[in-house]
């Protein structure tokens, strides 16, 4: 069982609008609307690779409740604490034309002491049957930044891998628990190490910073460029396929829940890797947000290009 944790999802709104430009107004005649969050798209890419999923964080509303439904309707176990208030949506505007992006990001309900008590309680049972935890995205309203290190602390108690990818204080401080893995993409892992990061070089000299402090698995993500990952003992650089993009907004999300369920498979670092990579090229050719193609990961897959690195 993979266990993702999403403190925050939302629903993910996309509207495709040609030459955008603010104060105006606009009829979309495309929208897609999906469960999001980066936790819940790590949740639905993996059960859409055939793994056994649970996912819990909050929710609130009638949004949360749609929202776990989507994801109740693809066989993913949810485990979600009911709080105050709505699930936050999110709201993206994609030019074609103009190749250019667009966030209105909502920021969600307020999460009491009482309520994170009560999710301690559901993520601790979830640990019992768990072979890879999830943490990823950043924090809701009223959880502490060292949230995400003491989930990492627990899952240690199970000797349950854990994989981090989130970014700014949700990651500074959630690295000190040592998770096995993080995930950031490259603007984050710039912000991780204060360091404005111009070629190969200082990214795999940062990476190999973060493996000496004690983080076994470190790998950057960086869109159509690929990924580098690193250990102590190896260094290995990932090219992807060209092919016809359609939206990249949750291909990170996608390397995650692939490069979990490598681990939960016990595939080796290489196998890993080509799974992760495989499903970030899958999901950039779909409107909706961390979505694969099962066979097409398979294609993909043969397709990666890795090589090892100095």
């Amino acid at each position: 069982m993979i266990t993702s944790v999403a403190l925050n999802p939302a629903v993910d709104k996309i509207y495709f609008v040609d030459n955008f430009e603010p104060g105006r107004m606009y009829r979309v005649r495309q929208m897609v609307k999906t469960a999001g969050g980066k936790g819940v798209n790590v949740a639905r890419v993996a059960r859409m690779l055939g793994e056994n999923v649970r996912l819990t964080g909050f929710k609130g509303g009638e949004t949360g409740n749609w929202l776990e439904s989507q994801l109740k309707k693809l066989g993913v176990v949810t485990r979600f604490v009911e709080v105050s208030g709505e699930t936050r949506t999110n709201n993206n505007i994609i030019d074609r034309v103009r190749d250019s992006e667009t966030e209105v990001l909502e920021p969600g309900p307020f999460i009491s002491g009482e309520d994170m008590e009560k999710f301690m309680e559901v993520y601790k049972e979830a640990l019992s049957d768990s072979k890879v935890v999830v943490l990823s995205g950043g924090l809701p309203q009223g959880v502490p930044a060292c949230c995400y290190k003491a989930l990492i602390e627990e899952a240690k108690n199970f000797n349950i891998p854990v994989i981090l990818d989130s970014g700014g204080d949700a990651l500074k401080e959630g690295i000190k628990a040592k998770p096995n893995v993080i995930k950031p993409n490259l603007r984050e892992l710039g912000s991780l190490i204060q360091k404005e990061l111009r070629d190969m070089d200082e990214i795999v000299e940062a990476l190999k910073e973060i493996n000496a402090d004690g983080i076994d698995i470190s790998m950057v993500s960086m869109g159509d460029k690929g990924a580098v990952l690193c250990t102590k003992d190896l260094c290995l650089r990932v090219k992807v396929p060209h092919v016809e993009t359609v939206n990249t907004i949750g291909s990170g999300d996608a390397m995650v829940a692939g490069f979990a369920a490598g681990l939960a498979r016990d595939k080796t670092m290489e196998e890993c890797l080509r799974l992760a990579a495989a499903c970030g090229v899958s999901n950039a050719r779909f409107l909706e947000i961390g979505v694969v193609d099962k066979n097409e990961v398979e294609i993909q897959k043969n397709r990666v290009e890795i090589e090892r690195i100095s």
